[in-house]
């Protein structure tokens, strides 16, 4: 064997070795928001999931949730831990949060989920807009949904809203502006993790029947800074029953999601981690703000 092809060899592999070790994994935990049954109120994931996809459908009944109970878009805030080997740089510019909506658990309808992905970071240019995925399914009132604004470079949030007869759920992922605030510049190093407030926010829920499962997700795209490739892994839980005593019912009231402020934009992962933005697949209408 030519000695040349065996140094060629040689570096190909190193390269290959040395790939492995340039990704970098992040968990979701629900800090504030929301309580769980027992009465916690830092919610970590129960189930690893990859991505926000159709795939999670299934495991939208863990962590179990109380309902919340409100007025007003409700911020859900978020601790974001590395939980890999390799630190963690946060560029400058950010994409938006991806959300999930979702209505299942009503005797004789099908499941629902919205899934909306956030908008990449476009260094030099606009960022890229977040998706918006909304289904209204026999409802009486109008259910919007929103995504949050572009700020610069920066990506906007996702924008996701289910309902089924009356029962509904819509959601908005921050944007990567309001993401800045917290990460941009920072090295996250394995073990650490940063609060974030204001990661997501619940527009507007209700339903008319106890039976119904109101859903959500939040998750962070794949992005790579510094040659590492970071991977968030999705979060997504279910309210089941109405809050304990003592605890603010939630009211009842139209539908229609509240408009978001212009800046606006959790403890096992999936395995996967992409180089690039990761896909997510949306169920029920697509609709698209301009």
């Amino acid at each position: 064997m030519p000695r040349w092809f065996s140094l060629l060899l040689i570096g190909t592999l190193s390269l290959t070795a040395g790939s492995g070790a340039h990704a970098a994994l992040l968990s979701l935990t629900v800090i504030g928001g929301v309580a769980a049954t027992d009465g916690s109120t830092v919610i970590p994931e129960g189930i690893a999931q990859e991505t926000l996809s159709g795939s999670t459908l299934t495991q939208l009944g863990s962590p179990v949730l109380f309902d919340p109970g409100i007025t007003s878009p409700l911020s859900l805030s978020v601790r974001l831990t590395n939980i890999s080997a390799a630190d963690i740089l946060f560029p400058d510019l950010l994409p938006g949060v991806s959300v999930l909506s979702g209505v299942n658990g009503i005797p004789g309808q099908s499941a629902r989920t919205n899934v909306a992905a956030g908008g990449n970071a476009r260094p030099g240019s606009a960022g890229a807009e977040g998706a918006v995925s909304r289904t209204a399914f026999e409802m009486t009132e109008p259910l919007d949904a929103l995504s949050s604004a572009v700020v610069g470079s920066h990506g906007g949030g996702g924008g996701a809203a289910t309902g089924v007869l009356d029962s509904w759920v819509s959601l908005t992922g921050a944007s990567g502006a309001h993401l800045a605030t917290f990460l941009a510049g920072r090295t996250l190093r394995p073990g650490e993790s940063i609060d974030i407030e204001g990661f997501a926010w619940i527009q507007s829920f209700g339903r008319s029947q106890e039976s119904a499962r109101i859903a959500f997700g939040l998750d962070l795209p794949t992005f790579s800074s510094g040659g590492v490739s970071v991977t968030t892994g999705a979060w997504t839980g279910s309210f089941t029953g109405p809050a304990p005593p003592g605890e603010e019912e939630t009211p009842p009231g139209d539908p229609v999601a509240a408009s978001a402020p212009g800046t606006l934009g959790l403890l096992l992962v999936g395995l996967g981690v992409g180089a690039g933005r990761r896909g997510f697949l949306a169920r029920g209408g697509l609709d698209r703000l301009e």
